[in-house]
């Protein structure tokens, strides 16, 4: 099973996580990390390197992250220089997660990132009257 990881600022990341599981049930071989107020960025490395081990079966992780040069974007970035063991993506939404979780089964790792992607950029809408 291909793991995900969610880093971002503040419990955004738990809480999409929550509200996943809400409408989708539990998501098995998931994290989210906090970067909070104060925390110290590379007890934040240490935890991403460890939850990359942890959630790596043998099919990959793929990291999902709230923002384009924020600290967990940053860090993730540097993780995978150091890595190349994980795809990571930035711009995590509800939809993205949901459909993450629910086709991670049926998709390789490079396959997923791309289906990702796809979701979280076509689950932007504008709604006309």
């Amino acid at each position: 099973m291909i793991g995900i990881l969610i880093v971002t600022h503040g419990k955004f990341g738990q809480e999409v996580k929550n509200s996943s599981e809400l409408i989708a049930g539990n998501i098995a071989n998931c994290q989210a990390i906090a970067l909070n107020r104060d925390d110290d960025i590379m007890d934040l490395k240490l935890k991403v390197d460890q939850a990359l081990d942890e959630l790596n079966q043998g099919e990959g992780v793929i990291v999902l992250v709230d923002l384009i040069g924020g600290s967990p974007f940053n860090i993730c970035s540097l993780a995978l220089k150091e890595r190349r063991n994980f795809k990571l993506l930035s711009g995590i939404n509800l939809p993205m997660l949901i459909e993450c979780a629910m086709m991670r089964d049926s998709m390789n790792l490079e396959e997923l990132v791309v289906y990702c992607k796809t979701i979280g950029q076509n689950s932007v809408i504008e709604v006309l009257p």
